[in-house]
């Protein structure tokens, strides 16, 4: 089983960064999503989520708390996707991922409404909720635990 970040990047007038990628599993295609991605082997999660920010959006973010998990599943493949919310912290470069097709800022209002079929999973708007009300747990109760070097 493969584990993911996703990333609610905020700005400081609350506005949220998606993405639309190349999807190689077919699940986002066309739709606005957060930037995320794998976490890669002897990384940790936080470790991971500051590098996809910046590899998808071209932002150095500082990860403010987790916002959600979630267990996925498509066809024969499955996945934990650990949401994390973020503010920017420089400002923008080119974002280094060739699988990104656009990156956009939305207002508050404009993401809350956006459609469910326009959005990869309606819990994106669920993770923002809890991500502007700073209502997640703080990223010191998120571990990275070597049992070989403990």
């Amino acid at each position: 089983m493969e584990i993911y970040v996703g990333i609610v990047l905020l700005d400081e007038n609350e506005r949220i960064f998606l993405i639309k990628e190349d999807d190689k599993n077919r699940i986002s295609e066309g739709r606005w999503n957060i930037p995320g991605g794998s976490v890669d082997l002897g990384e940790s999660l936080l470790e991971a989520t500051k590098r996809e920010v910046k590899e998808e959006t071209g932002y150095n973010a500082q990860i403010t708390s987790l916002v959600g998990c979630y267990k996925g599943k498509k066809s024969d493949k499955s996945w934990v996707y650990i949401v994390f919310s973020a503010k920017i912290i420089s400002k923008k470069q080119r974002p280094t991922d060739p699988s990104i097709k656009e990156g956009k800022w939305f207002s508050k209002e404009d993401f809350l409404h956006l459609n469910a079929h326009e959005l990869v999973h309606p819990d994106m708007q669920l993770a923002y909720n809890i991500a502007i009300e700073e209502r997640g747990a703080p990223t010191d109760s998120v571990k990275y635990i070597d049992y070989d070097i403990q």
